[in-house]
Formats: structure tokens, C-alpha cells, sequence
């Protein structure tokens, strides 16, 4: 447990500090839009549509940038590349859709599994990050 916590305390830094921030507020501007949709307001259905689009797209993108091994220097590198990975390899965007569902579903179906639904997805971002790369590499 030690040389965990002092890995963690390694790892923490100012840059990840502010991406969770960042991944937090896009997080409560989903709710509160989804929110707002679900109030019946006049072309609820289509925008409610829309920000959930958008939310999978940024949250694809947002976890294959902490997937990435830029994102323990650089995070805006990170991102920029999860972009353009997130694009040119939509069956990997699809599989961390479908990593994310099913942590969502595991923990909604039993509470305390919410707590051990981080490790699958880091492992299903992994993974995703792997089979690109031996992708390219059969190419």
C-alpha cells in the first residue's frame, strides 16, 4: 500500500488536477443540459439527442486521452491524439462506449461494484490503445 500511495502522490499533478476539473464540470453541464431537455421545452427530444452525442464523444475522447502515455506528461498532446485516434479508429470509440456502458450497468445493477468499475475500463483503455498500435504494426 505504500509504495501505491507514493506512486499516486508522484502521479498527482497541477495538469491532472485540472483535467478532472475540466472532466467534472463537462460532466454537471451534461446533467443540467439533459436537465433542461427533459423539462419540455420546445425541441427537447432533438437537443437531448444531441448533448447525449456529444457527451459520448467527449468522454471517448476524454478516456482514450488517459489511456494514452502522453497523459503522464502532456495532457493537451493527449487529447489531441485521443481525437484523432477517437476518428480514424471508431471500432476502438466503440469499445470504449461499450467498456464504459458496461461499467455504468455494473454499477447500477450492485452499488459497491462502482468502486472496482475503474480497473475493467483502464483495462478496456488498454487495450483499445494496444490493438491500435498492433494494428499499425501489422500494416
Amino acid at each position: 500500500a505504500g509504495r501505491y500511495f507514493a506512486l499516486l502522490r508522484r502521479r498527482l499533478r497541477v495538469g491532472d488536477l485540472v483535467a478532472g476539473a475540466v472532466a467534472l464540470a463537462g460532466l454537471l453541464l451534461l446533467a443540467a443540459d439533459l436537465a433542461l431537455a427533459g423539462a419540455g421545452l420546445p425541441g427537447a427530444p432533438l437537443f437531448a439527442v444531441a448533448s447525449a452525442v456529444i457527451g459520448a464523444c467527449a468522454a471517448v475522447v476524454g478516456l482514450r486521452a488517459c489511456g494514452r502515455p502522453e497523459s503522464l506528461t502532456d495532457w493537451r498532446a493527449a487529447v489531441r491524439g485521443a481525437g484523432r485516434d477517437a476518428v480514424t479508429d471508431m471500432g476502438g470509440s466503440g469499445l470504449v462506449l461499450l467498456a464504459v456502458a458496461t461499467a455504468g450497468l455494473c454499477a447500477w445493477m450492485l452499488l459497491p461494484l462502482a468502486f472496482l468499475a475503474p480497473g475493467p475500463l483502464a483495462l478496456a483503455l488498454t487495450a483499445v490503445d494496444v490493438r491500435r498500435s498492433a494494428a499499425v504494426c501489422l500494416h
